[in-house]
């Protein structure tokens, strides 16, 4: 059960992202703050992007505050507080067991591909040390290396690409269904027509 806490650790707990929201029992809220902060700060670091490190202090923000309103709440408005993650699985359908059985060969092609890009980075780690111990220019392994880099931001942009496209063909069925299910029918017409 949630409860009010010394303010003193509540504080040096909203240091840091989703740490303040699980002192103060709020679990869920802050598993899902604590892992969204890392996750940007590995995807960034991995993919080398670091222009998508300026979603952290966003997070950081949300967060000291979320904790800090929280605790100054009334004692009936916080127990009132439902614990419940940020994000739900409805939220991404893409995630969906459905989904993923219908989409399975674009999914593993975008596995293997990931895969085989990953593999090349490490293998170019492993040409570095080699050339290294055999004083091999290192500008050949510097033009391998770039095309590992590119190619997994390259794979990261096409995923970012079909994924708001996705989103908006989702959003276009949507929008056609309320428009067709608002059209009144005349005698005569049934729903297949439409």
């Amino acid at each position: 059960m949630t409860r009010k806490k010394n303010k003193f650790l509540t504080f040096c707990c909203s240091l840091l992202p989703g740490a303040g929201e699980m002192y103060l029992g709020f679990m869920k809220q802050g598993v899902s703050l604590m892992g969204i902060f890392f996750l940007i700060w590995a995807v960034s670091g991995i993919l080398n992007l670091p222009a998508l490190l300026f979603v952290q202090p966003v997070i950081w923000f949300y967060s000291f505050f979320h904790v800090h309103n929280l605790n100054s709440m009334p004692d009936e408005e916080f127990y009132a507080v439902e614990d419940d993650y940020l994000f739900h699985q409805k939220d991404f359908p893409f995630l969906s067991r459905q989904w993923l059985q219908k989409n399975r060969k674009a999914v593993a092609a975008v596995l293997i591909v990931l895969g085989v890009i990953l593999l090349w980075n490490y293998l170019m780690d492993f040409l570095y040390m080699v050339m290294g111990m055999f004083s091999i220019s290192r500008r050949l392994y510097a033009a391998f290396r770039m095309f590992g880099s590119f190619s997994l931001r390259a794979l990261f942009s096409v995923f970012i690409i079909v994924l708001g496209i996705h989103l908006i063909r989702n959003k276009k069925q949507e929008l056609h269904r309320e428009d067709s299910s608002s059209t009144p029918l005349l005698p005569g017409e049934s729903t297949k027509d439409c």
